[in-house]
C-alpha cells in the first residue's frame, strides 16, 4: 500500500492514474499531515511506500517523516521525500537526516522521479502473475512477512501489458500455465528488457511435465517451485531473493 502526502493542488485523479498504470492499485492520497496521521493510525494498514512533500500546509514534511518512522504502519516503509530539485542539496540532506530512504523530484511521471522510484521497486515490490486466487493469497501472505508490496496479475495478456509499463521489481513469481499468454513467453519478454535482465524470476508450476519448466529456465527464469505450495519449502527457496542481503 502506498501513501502520498502532498498539499499541492494538483489533480488527484491524474496522480492516481500514474500509479495505477504501473500496477499499484492501493494508493491513498492525502493533502495534510493530519490526514496522514489518521491513515497511519488504522490498525490494518501497512505501507510499503510513503511519499512526503517536504513542504506541507499544516506541517514540516521532514518532521513528519521522523514521526512516521516511529509508527507501526510506517516503520517498514520506503519513505521518499519530495524536494524542489535534485540540485537542492540542503533539502536532500534534510531528507537524509529525517530518516527518509530517498528523495524524488516531481512530476511523478518524469524521468527524474522514475530514476528515484526504481530504487523503491527493486527493493520493496514483488510481481505475482498467477491465475489461481488461492495461490496468490498464500504467496502474498509470505511477501507480507517481509513487508514487501505485491502487484497481482491473473492473466497473461494483462501481465504482458503491465510488463511494458512498470519498473523492474525485486522479484517476479509467475505461473507457467497462464490464460491467453503463457509464462514462457512472458519470461522471454522480461529478459528482452535491459533493465529487467537481473530481476529474479521464479516460476510456479502444477504440472509434472518438466518440458515447460526447462523451456522457462532456458528463456531466463532463475528457478521454479511446484504447486500446491509447501510453505516451508517456499520460504526456504525464496529466502535468497528476499533476505536483506540479497
Amino acid at each position: 500500500m502506498i501513501l502520498i502526502i502532498d498539499s499541492e493542488k494538483k489533480s488527484e485523479a491524474k496522480t492516481r492514474q500514474i500509479f495505477d498504470e504501473a500496477g499499484f492499485g492501493e494508493v491513498i492520497i492525502v493533502k495534510t499531515a493530519a490526514q496522514a496521521r489518521e491513515n497511519l493510525n488504522i490498525e490494518s494498514y501497512q505501507f510499503s511506500l510513503i511519499i512526503i512533500n517536504g513542504e506541507l500546509d499544516d506541517s514540516n514534511g521532514f518532521e513528519l517523516c521522523r514521526e512516521i518512522k516511529k509508527t507501526n504502519a510506517g516503520k517498514y516503509a520506503y519513505i521518499m521525500m519530495i524536494v524542489s530539485s535534485s540540485e537542492n542539496k540542503t533539502a536532500i540532506e534534510k531528507a537524509k537526516h529525517s530518516g527518509a530512504t530517498g528523495f524524488g523530484v516531481k512530476p511523478y511521471y518524469s524521468a527524474e522521479f522514475q530514476r528515484q522510484f526504481i530504487r523503491y521497486t527493486v527493493s520493496k515490490v514483488v510481481l505475482i502473475v498467477e491465475d489461481d486466487p488461492v495461490i496468490r493469497k498464500i504467496v502474498k501472505g509470505v511477501m507480507n512477512e517481509y513487508h514487501l508490496e505485491t502487484i497481482e496479475v491473473d492473466d497473461g495478456i494483462r501481465a504482458h501489458n503491465l510488463l511494458n509499463k512498470m519498473l523492474p521489481p525485486r522479484l517476479v513469481l509467475m505461473d507457467i500455465g497462464l490464460p491467453n499468454k503463457n509464462g514462457i513467453q512472458l519470461v522471454e519478454l522480461i529478459r528482452s528488457k535491459p533493465v529487467w535482465r537481473k530481476t529474479p524470476v521464479v516460476m510456479l508450476t502444477g504440472s509434472s511435465d518438466v518440458t515447460n519448466v526447462k523451456k522457462c529456465l532456458a528463456a531466463g527464469a532463475n528457478d521454479y517451485l511446484t504447486k500446491p505450495v509447501n510453505l516451508d519449502i517456499f520460504r526456504k527457496r525464496l529466502s535468497k531473493y528476499l533476505s536483506d542481503e540479497s
